[in-house]
């Protein structure tokens, strides 16, 4: 039985989300590094699909890594609402190989031109 003014304590959701981070970190940041200059940054449906890809699992991590932590909780309900952005995900990803837009290329021209 849930009291009332139950709340998630902060520390925990920072837990929460430092877990969920840690994959992201190393999919984009590790593991797509290797694949920048050979295939992703050239142009090319494989470039995109490849990219687009990584961006995917990463998010896609993140995600259901945040909802295994909050779904363990007693006190919350409906905690399967945090999956919600999976559709939206899925779409934004199945647009982006449509249109042929590569967001890691987008997002790199983005950090250079920033200054």
């Amino acid at each position: 039985m849930a009291k009332v003014g139950q709340d998630v304590e902060w520390a925990y959701a920072f837990d929460v989300h430092l877990n969920a981070f840690f994959p992201v970190l190393m999919i984009l940041h590790c593991l797509q590094l290797v694949f920048i200059n050979p295939i992703i940054l050239k142009d090319g449906f494989l470039g995109v699909f490849l990219g687009n890809t990584f961006w995917l699992i990463a998010i896609g991590y993140y995600i259901y890594i945040t909802f295994l932590g909050y779904s363990v909780l007693p006190f919350l309900k409906k905690s399967v609402a945090i999956l919600s952005p999976m559709v939206l995900l899925v779409f934004i990803y199945l647009l982006s190989l449509v249109l042929n837009w590569n967001i890691t290329q987008g997002l790199l021209y983005f950090y250079e031109r920033r200054v």
